[in-house]
């Protein structure tokens, strides 16, 4: 593959950072004006000086002359309280500015969701004739020999205002005659104001909910990743971790030693099935991820940290490709995860609506030709501490098999395009890794492998009581 251009946005170069910076430069100009007008009052003083003042009698002139200075220097035009005041007024600008933008943003944001609840709204209330006139859209455009795939992925936006137009969707069933009663015996109730809120309805409805477990069995030594020295070999090494002949379930966690403790990296591949219930990484689990919920594979994954001596305090990266990024993202997002993440690196992974605190650096890998992660109907928010590389690898499938536009190994690709790029939020994130310790290529290193599997029943899915 010929190497990408890409698109980086967030980070240290990114919007959301320069509105940091204007904030922290409008709380300096804050501070200096309050200490230019604590040294104006003080300065004023000594116009009051005893001294200064018996000097009256015996020197009038230069009395006067004083005076005149000190107030001219204190308070007149050009003096310290009146660019204490002009400090002031610049602060007041620049944070007014920033909450501007900022409002501004987020009122973008919530008129974005509001359409999207609208349309899927609409949808949902006229199912029958929107599914007639989408039958035969589809029958034509096929009999013309259109290709639906290519369609896709030349309009991403599409898929992912439709996925944004989810809750909406099951609330325009509910109200509609026709589906309304379906949805009442489905138990498909309420108000689904969102993505989340759906698909923490479906999730509960079509899934079996299991505790997560460790398969005994398995072998710990499937792997022994080399230390890592860039994001293509951490890619590399969770390529490795789900290669099509390891089983269901497999993760890994690698120790890097050094002089003064250990840092991990946790390799989380993503869905196994999508149509059986009894794998840990399935449908249900995309479902309970995007709907903020915890699974089974996190659980699994809690375990298996805890087994090879992972400290509380030791740093720790999540690296995840698709449902294995979600999955990372999940836990690094978890107060109650009782490990220190401080980075998370996704490929291909719908992780826009997790909100990760700002201690923990995110590194988003996607292919705008790949609608896997535009599948939580969010864009990924582009702050200081998470940072986007996107690139338009277009390859004319949707699959994640080798050569298409979900594959590790594409994602892959975008790694190697990433790590030689000189954009400076990247290279911060670089820089990052490799003081944490992550990025060594003399490091002492043990890798272990384990396998997650589901453990006992919680809650069954209502279709199968």
């Amino acid at each position: 593959m010929e190497p990408l251009p890409i698109h980086v946005s967030g980070g240290a170069a990114g919007i959301d950072a320069r509105y940091d910076d204007l904030g922290r430069l409008a709380r300096l100009y804050d501070t200096a004006g309050d200490g230019l007008l604590g040294w104006a009052r003080h300065d004023q003083g000594e116009a009051a000086d005893a001294d200064l003042l018996a000097s009256v009698a015996l020197a009038p002139w230069s009395f006067a002359e004083a005076e005149q200075a000190i107030l001219a220097a204190t308070s007149g035009p050009r003096g310290l309280a009146s660019r204490a005041v002009g400090l002031e007024a610049t602060a007041l600008c620049l944070t007014a500015c920033v909450d501007l933008y900022r409002t501004a943003d987020a009122a973008r944001s919530e008129a974005i969701d509001a359409l999207h609840y609208g349309l899927g709204l609409a949808a949902g209330i006229h199912l029958p004739t929107l599914a007639v006139a989408t039958g035969a859209g589809l029958g034509l455009w096929h009999l013309r020999g259109g290709d639906t795939a290519g369609w896709v992925e030349q309009h991403p936006g599409v898929v992912e205002t439709a996925v944004g137009s989810g809750g909406g969707f099951l609330d325009g069933l509910q109200a509609a005659p026709l589906t309304a009663p379906a949805m009442a015996v489905l138990g498909l109730r309420g108000l689904h104001v969102d993505t989340a809120a759906a698909a923490a309805d479906l999730g509960d409805l079509l899934f079996t909910e299991r505790r997560g477990a460790l398969d005994p069995d398995h072998p710990a030594d499937d792997f022994d990743h080399p230390p890592p020295t860039g994001v293509r070999d951490l890619l590399d090494a969770l390529g490795e971790t789900a290669g099509p002949d390891v089983p269901d379930g497999v993760f890994s966690v690698q120790e890097l030693r050094r002089d003064d403790g250990s840092v991990w990296i946790v390799q989380l591949p993503g869905t196994d099935d999508f149509v059986s219930d009894d794998v840990v990484r399935g449908s249900g689990s995309n479902l309970q991820l995007t709907a903020g919920e915890p699974t089974a594979y996190g659980e699994a994954v809690t375990q298996a940290m805890a087994a090879v001596g992972v400290g509380p305090d030791d740093p720790v990266m999540l690296v995840g490709h698709s449902q294995g990024g979600m999955q990372a993202a999940a836990l690094a997002a978890d107060p109650g995860f009782g490990y220190d993440v401080t980075h998370v690196v996704t490929a291909g992974s719908p992780v826009g609506t997790v909100a990760l605190p700002d201690g923990v650096t995110v590194l988003s890998l996607e292919n705008t030709g790949d609608v896997v992660p535009l599948l939580d109907g969010e864009p990924n928010p582009a702050t200081a501490h998470h940072v986007t590389v996107r690139a338009d690898a277009h390859l004319g499938s949707l699959g994640a098999g080798p050569g298409q536009n979900h594959a590790l190994s594409t994602y892959a690709a975008i790694a190697t395009a990433a790590e030689s790029g000189d954009d400076p939020s990247l290279q911060q994130v670089m820089a990052g890794m490799r003081e944490t310790g992550y990025l060594s290529s003399d490091a002492v290193t043990r890798t272990t492998s384990f396998r997650a599997v589901v453990g006992e029943v919680v809650r069954p899915g209502e279709l199968r009581n």
